[in-house]
């Protein structure tokens, strides 16, 4: 089963675009700068896209290894909870 994501009901953030957006915990007061490909993943999270749906978006515009651009997504998924921006209502692996 793909991981699904829900962005943390306290998280606000700038307009993404290529030089990338910034999110803040408005309840935590952290805040986190995305560059423009975590802006695009961020932004397609916020529409309701599931891990493999991110995966599958970002293979077909990047020519990264599968299994890297995998790995690459799941730290940066882990990254976003860590920091209480988003919430993973199920759970990413490096095998799913």
């Amino acid at each position: 089963m793909s991981a699904r994501f829900s962005i943390h009901p306290e998280v606000r953030t700038t307009p993404g675009d290529e030089d990338g957006s910034v999110l803040i915990n408005l309840q935590s007061g952290k805040v986190f700068s995305l560059n423009g490909t975590g802006a695009k993943v961020w932004t397609m999270i916020a529409q309701g896209a599931n891990f493999d749906g991110v995966l599958d978006a970002l293979g077909r515009e990047y020519q990264i290894p599968s299994e890297e651009l995998r790995n690459d997504l799941n730290g940066f998924i882990q990254e976003l909870g860590r920091k209480d921006l988003l919430q993973v209502t199920v759970p990413v692996n490096s095998r799913n």
